[in-house]
């Protein structure tokens, strides 16, 4: 599924970043950028608005937390901002993710993939609450329920994924494996880590623990979508 985007911003180095990034991943398409906030508006709001906007926060004439109200949800919102303190905020308004800039590529993919899901999840052909996975036994596969999943480590191209009573270890990446998992329920918190957002027992400064005792870093780039996200469905 191809995703069509659109980039506001007041300032052109900062689109320039995200247009490279855009360009290159096979799945994105970039339809437009503008350095005005209205003009980006009233093309936003067409009859074909793009699949995510990616917008700044502090711009003038009308800041990106106004601008994403003005949408009406019309499209998936992206912020990108230097400042931190807008992230909860910007969760009222529905906003898919929240990257700090400078925003890395790693980050920004972390960020469509959440909103690929989440466009999935609206959408009548939901992904469903179990995928299979294949395990060092050819042609053996295992049911995975989401519902059991506590957390997934990545490591190369393996995945340990951690349920209640058992791990798995396949050949994947965590970037794949988060296409099975639904975006309201799981979140990258590391480069390393995916979350069960519900087996989150304590939220301390750099670091979760789980129900179970499992103690798992907080990466800096995740923190502040991550904290918003928690503050929002809690």
């Amino acid at each position: 599924m191809t995703l069509t985007c659109y980039i506001v911003d007041d300032e052109p180095h900062a689109i320039t970043v995200l247009r490279d990034y855009i360009e290159s991943t096979p799945e994105l398409t970039l339809i437009g950028s503008s350095t005005d906030p209205l003009k980006a508006l009233a093309e936003i709001t067409a009859p074909e608005p793009p699949d995510i906007t990616f917008i700044d926060v502090d711009m003038p004439g009308i800041n990106g937390l106004e601008f994403a109200r003005l949408t009406g949800r019309q499209t998936m919102i992206i912020f990108t901002t230097a400042f931190r303190e807008y992230a909860v905020e910007a969760f009222e308004r529905h906003a898919e993710d929240y990257l700090v800039k400078p925003v890395f590529y790693e980050r920004f993919l972390s960020a469509v993939q959440r909103a690929r899901q989440n466009k999935l999840n609206r959408s009548p052909i939901a992904n469903p609450l179990s995928f299979f996975v294949k395990t060092g036994v050819k042609g053996k596969l295992v049911r995975v329920q989401c519902d059991e999943i506590q957390y997934i480590e990545g490591a190369d191209a393996y995945i340990r994924i951690c349920l209640k009573r058992e791990q798995l270890m396949t050949y994947m990446t965590l970037s794949q494996v988060m296409k099975h998992l639904p975006a309201t329920r799981f979140t990258r918190i590391h480069k390393s880590y995916i979350v069960q957002d519900g087996a989150v027992r304590v939220l301390e400064p750099g670091q979760v623990k789980l129900e179970d005792g499992t103690v798992l870093p907080i990466g800096p780039a995740y923190r502040d979508a991550f904290h918003a996200k928690l503050h929002d469905l809690y």
